[in-house]
Parts: C-alpha cells; structure tokens; sequence
C-alpha cells in the first residue's frame, strides 16, 4: 500500500490486485471482453451481463454493472457527492458463457476447427461449442468508439494527387537569421 502512497493516489482509489501465483494462472481462456455471460456465485448471483474487461493475471473478469461498490474519492463533477461506484472483479470460476439460443449459462468444450478456403490454403483455429453438441458459440465483435467509417476517406482522391508546394531554390527554407546561427560553430544553440 505504501507505493500508491508515495505516488500521491488515494489506496481506496487504486487498491493492489491480489496475486496469483503463475502455474494457478488459467492457460486457455474461453471468455473474452464483449461476451455475455451468467454470475453464478456471488452478491449478484443469477443475473445476466457483458464483460467489460479481463485481467489474465488475476484470473478475474470485470463485468459491465455487476458488482459494484461505492468508493468514497474527493469532491468532483463525477461524483458530486463525494461517492462513485465501480465495478469490482470477478473470478473466472464464478462467471459462465450463455448457450446462443437458449441464453441459459452453459459449459463450453475448446475445439480444433479446419476450414478449406477456395484458394485451397487451409485454415485451422480454435474455437468455442455447447459442451456435446456442434453449435458453436461466436466470438463478440469488437466495438471501437474512436473513429468513425466517414474519417478514414476525409481527403478526396484527386486533392491528395495535387501538387500544393512549389519549392523556391533562391531562398533557403527557413529564415536567413537562423542560417547565421547555423554556421557559426561558436554559437550555443
């Protein structure tokens, strides 16, 4: 707790996350950021959410709204009253996948998957299915809020292809003061 300290950040803002001994870390996970999953145990047990985040080295995931606790942090337009509410993790152990038909929590069987393109490349991945059955489980999309499609073709084609600088080899690119300064090798720059 004393390393938050010396940073200056509150520990109730920024509490250290327990650790997990590495071979008790999870090596396959099956539950990435955007899916929907079941708690299954817990304060919010029963209860249906996305998941915001996941943390691979704590074998805990963050669920959107699940969870939450006040924190208490200074005065801020955030927090009026001087109370925020975050989200706290969640095990792994304590959250399932929901079947994509049914949207009941389900276990999930990691397979092998090969699929022949009509180049004739042949692509192998794996992927997530209903445990016992072939009825595969998508992965989410993932969402990205930073740009919009219109940014990427802003500049016309034409305007990119127009020549807009005509270099003037009379006179050199930047003023003739700093030319001075530039050769004379007394000056500091």
């Amino acid at each position: 707790m004393h390393r938050f300290k010396a940073k200056g950040i509150s520990t109730r803002l920024a509490s250290r996350p327990q650790w997990v001994n590495p071979k008790d870390r999870i090596p396959t996970w099956n539950i990435v950021t955007g899916d929907k999953v079941a708690i299954i145990a817990g304060k919010d047990k029963d209860t249906i959410g996305e998941i915001k985040s996941v943390n691979r080295a704590t074998n805990t995931v963050i669920v959107e709204g699940k969870k939450l606790a006040k924190k208490h942090v200074p005065m801020q337009p955030a927090a009026p009253e001087g109370i925020m509410r975050t989200e706290l993790p969640i095990h792994y152990s304590n959250v399932m996948l929901l079947h994509p038909d049914t949207q009941l929590p389900t276990r999930i069987d990691r397979r092998k998957v090969t699929k022949t393109l009509e180049d004739g490349r042949v692509i192998s991945r794996w992927s997530r299915f209903v445990k016992g059955t072939e009825i595969e489980i998508p992965k989410p999309v993932r969402k990205y809020n930073d740009q919009s499609g219109e940014e990427n073709f802003t500049t016309a084609p034409d305007d990119v292809l127009a020549v807009t600088y005509q270099p003037d080899l009379t006179q050199p690119p930047f003023p003739l003061e700093v030319l001075k300064d530039l050769r004379n090798p007394y000056k500091k720059l």
